[in-house]
């Protein structure tokens, strides 16, 4: 029998188990660093959200008070009486605590004339925005409506913060002048959806008393033909819209009527919807081959009213590449398997709603032809990055050349923050100077790192600048 020398078993040294713990807790620690910054992130952009949300609570509330009532001088009073928005303070700044942040509020009202049916008077003691329309006498009712602005500053990590909401409370007129009890669209019953192709639709307004004077209005806008008296009773007053060079969609018609002082009484409005046609094919489609592999098509949003989205095909292949569920309105469509032949062809066809049953309804398309024959353009360079006030500015030249095609060039420039994957995209900028600049107000008070690239007519990128050191 043979017998095996057994030997001792070798351990660690001491040396050994320094340098594995060092390296330990180093990646504590970075791990550590990371998940504090993730957490002040989180809570700058749950006070940021917080805050928004709060001052269009403010905003609305401040919409519920009687118009007659509603100042600069009364406002704070009359928004600390709604329940929920009491001052936490006593005496002093108007204060809300909102997730355990003090949100410090500064609301006020200005009066707005509306430029668009002329200037009035400027009694003393009324405050009218700055940004109002010129005085004048043209404008017998110039107090059109008010503007509520409430501006919140709070403090996050030792930097202030602000948010601002504006909304506008409308002016109900009078009770002693002639009201506008209705507007309808003669020939056509409500709900009002115009389908004629006619040039001009025709509109009735009814007042309660006889006024002096009639405006009516499309969205806002006073129109200049005035509505004529029909009848003998001076209580119906009819005028045509133009619509011919309108686009489809929904319409808001109101009627203002005045009596021999120029005093108004309640207004009225009603929805009116053209759909006369389908909805047009989209323009300016543009698009091509990434450096992630994928297709991207874009094109510009259609200036109907009344398109529900847009539906993009792969023509090549006879494939749904984005429908009409989930695209919706936006006009970005990524193909994110794309075939490797080339070249592909691509349809975007918009989409509104059909008569009647407001169902969606295939409108015009627009095809695009996307090749691979095609050179990325170069990189552009870096000036500088300066950072002031919670800002990141970064400046950099325009590539010369641009692209080693002819006839092709820099389109736009893509941003790329902390990473160059696909999700770092940040922004999308537009300059076609020599020198560029570009600022980022929304870095949260954290550092970043950026990238920039230059983008083609056919959506090539040039490759990456490099990270862009911050001083």
């Amino acid at each position: 029998m043979h017998c095996r020398n057994l030997r001792d078993s070798e351990g660690f040294t001491l040396i050994e188990v320094l340098v594995a713990a060092f390296v330990l807790v180093v990646g504590v620690l970075a791990t550590l660093t990371l998940i504090t910054g993730a957490n002040r992130a989180t809570a700058a952009t749950q006070s940021r959200e917080a805050g928004v949300n709060l001052a269009r609570e403010l905003v609305e509330a401040a919409r519920g008070i009687t118009y007659d009532k509603l100042s600069d001088t009364s406002i704070d009073a009359q928004l600390q009486a709604v329940p929920g928005l009491q001052d936490t303070t006593l005496g002093g700044i108007y204060q809300i605590r909102r997730r355990g942040v003090d949100y410090t509020v500064d609301a006020s009202v200005c009066i707005m004339d509306d430029a668009k049916d002329g200037g009035g008077s400027r009694p003393s003691g009324l405050s009218f925005c700055s940004d109002s329309g010129p005085a004048g006498t043209a404008d017998k009712n110039p107090e059109d409506y008010k503007r509520v602005t409430v501006k919140l500053t709070w403090k996050r990590g030792g930097v202030t913060r602000t948010a601002t909401q504006t909304g506008l409370v409308n002016n109900p007129g009078s009770a002693t002048g002639p009201a506008v009890r209705s507007i309808i669209v003669v020939g056509t019953p409500a709900p009002y959806e115009i389908t004629s192709t006619n040039a001009t639709v025709p509109l009735q307004l009814t007042t309660s008393s006889k006024p002096t004077t009639i405006n009516w209005s499309v969205d806002g806008s006073v129109q200049p033909t005035a509505p004529t008296q029909s009848g003998s009773t001076g209580l119906i007053w009819t005028t045509d819209w133009n619509v011919s060079a309108v686009d489809d969609g929904p319409y808001l018609i109101s009627g203002e009527a005045f009596n021999q002082y120029g005093v108004s009484g309640p207004t009225r409005t009603e929805t009116v919807t053209l759909n006369r046609y389908p909805a047009r094919a989209p323009a300016r489609v543009a698009g091509g081959r990434t450096k992630f592999g994928t297709v991207e098509i874009e094109w510009a949003a259609n200036t109907e009213r009344d398109i529900v989205g847009y539906q993009v095909r792969r023509v090549t292949d006879n494939t749904i590449v984005c429908a009409l569920a989930t695209q919706k309105l936006d006009t970005l469509c990524t193909d994110t398997s794309p075939p490797a032949g080339d070249p592909l062809q691509y349809e975007v066809v918009a989409y509104d709603k059909a008569p009647v049953t407001g169902v969606p309804r295939a409108g015009g398309a627009t095809t695009l032809t996307v090749t691979t024959g095609n050179t990325p353009p170069n990189a552009p360079v870096l000036i500088s990055a300066t950072t002031s006030g919670g800002t990141v500015t970064l400046k950099w030249k325009r590539p010369n050349p641009e692209d080693p095609d002819p006839g092709d060039g820099v389109e736009f420039y893509r941003i790329y923050r902390d990473g160059t994957l696909l999700s770092n995209r940040y922004d999308r900028w537009y300059d076609n100077g020599p020198n560029v600049t570009w600022t980022d107000i929304a870095t949260g008070g954290l550092p970043h790192l950026y990238w920039i690239t230059a983008v083609d007519k056919s959506y090539l990128e040039s490759a990456f600048t490099a990270a862009v050191p911050l001083p």
